[in-house]
């Protein structure tokens, strides 16, 4: 029920739900002329279009005056009680303003989900009976009640079946929105790894065709440099052959852990020292910050290691020349937690959501023209959580990023 409210001026579903409200004026006047009894009619049909015209221009101001009027909900509930104010001045039962409540409730079905839109229906029909009832018209004869049963019938039918049609199309429309997202993915990743893969195969067939092409008396000043531009190249192809095979063992839930009690502050100290050649090649700093007698933790090794160097990998990519990485432990409570925070350009608020999602790659790296198909962070996610933990990332542009994942302590590791 608490959604957005229309904006001020309409457009799309908002300006069908707007000419709605004046088509059932509209019909109103038309059904006037149907049943032309004064029974029970306080005012007649034409001051109470007028006012129920000024209502309409009135709701498209208010919300900006009336906060609680910004959900669509307490709106159409609004427009029901209008509609049973104008029920009860206008001869109740037979009163031609009992069209307005058919299109509250089919403008309720656009607006709401199945189960409010019916909360909304039958607050009308109680409402539309009270009207019925309180006006001296009232339902003295069978007709009466006949009719007034039939009006509650029909709002009732018009609200289950409008709120399901409208329901089953707002599914089909996600289901359209989710396949053409994978559609989408699936070509993205094609793309990425079509070019992850010639990438460093161009290299490497350039790279052997100058080792052959090398003169003797040259080969010795070139052949290391060529012979490591193949070993670099042949590691990015490795790298991302297993990140596809790891996660092709993820979605088919064939992953296995292995636990083991875990000192994690040791641990972390050895997996920080093989990034020290990285480090040196950028002049960065990896500051190293444990908080003390932490208890130990089961956890899959070679798994957290993966997390663990995935998560410095990216801080080292993204931080500056000279910058400065750190990388934290701390209990809290029941959990450890882990932080690697860099002084690089930061995460734009609108990735955050979508960062650990597979064959995501931030606007980041692509402008930077980083390598990677976006399956490190996806891999992350779904190693911690097989560890019974949660992953998350703190940005601010440009002023770096922290990403933080936690351990439960004690054995509580998925196993699948």
């Amino acid at each position: 029920m608490n959604r957005e409210a229309p904006p001020l001026i309409p457009g799309g579903i908002d300006r069908i739900l707007l000419i709605l409200r004046w088509l059932a004026l509209v019909l109103a006047i038309g059904l006037s002329f149907i049943d032309r009894s004064m029974e029970g009619v306080f005012v007649g049909i034409f001051p109470l279009v007028g006012g129920i015209a000024a209502y309409n221009l009135a709701i498209l101001f208010l919300p900006r005056f009336l906060p609680w009027l910004r959900q669509p909900f307490n709106v159409l509930a609004l427009d029901v009680l209008v509609s049973t104010l104008a029920v009860y001045l206008n001869g109740g039962y037979h009163s031609a303003f009992f069209i307005l409540y058919v299109f509250v409730l089919i403008s309720a079905a656009f607006r709401l989900s199945v189960m409010s839109s019916l909360l909304l229906a039958n607050l009308a029909a109680f409402l539309y009976l009270a009207a019925c009832l309180l006006n001296p018209a009232r339902l003295s004869t069978i007709e009466a009640t006949y009719i007034t049963g039939t009006k509650l019938t029909l709002l009732l039918i018009v609200a289950l079946l409008s709120s399901l049609l409208l329901e089953q199309l707002r599914r089909e429309r996600e289901e359209t929105a989710r396949e053409r997202a994978l559609a989408e993915a699936q070509a993205t990743f094609v793309s990425a790894v079509s070019h992850e893969l010639r990438t460093p195969l161009t290299c490497i067939k350039t790279s052997i065709e100058l080792l052959q092409a090398t003169e003797a008396q040259d080969a010795d000043a070139s052949r290391h440099e060529l012979i490591q531009t193949i070993t670099n190249h042949v590691a990015r192809l490795e790298s991302l052959v297993n990140d596809l095979l790891q996660v092709t063992r993820l979605e088919a839930e064939q992953v296995v852990l292995t636990p083991q009690p875990t000192d994690m502050a040791l641990f972390l100290k050895r997996v920080a020292r093989s990034f020290t050649p990285l480090l040196v090649r950028k002049s960065q700093h990896l500051e190293l910050d444990v908080s003390p007698g932490l208890p130990r933790v089961w956890v899959d090794r070679k798994q957290i290691e993966q997390v663990i160097s995935n998560l410095l990998s990216n801080a080292i990519k993204f931080t500056p020349q000279g910058g400065h990485i750190r990388l934290a432990l701390r209990g809290d409570k029941d959990t450890l937690v882990i932080s690697v925070r860099d002084d690089g350009p930061g995460i734009p608020l609108e990735e955050q959501p979508h960062i650990f999602e597979k064959f995501y790659v931030g606007h980041q790296q692509k402008a930077t023209g980083g390598v990677g198909v976006g399956l490190g962070l996806y891999i992350a996610r779904r190693l911690v959580e097989l560890h019974g933990g949660r992953i998350s990332v703190n940005s601010t542009p440009g002023q770096g990023a922290t990403f933080t994942f936690t351990l439960p302590l004690g054995r509580k590791v998925s196993r699948l």
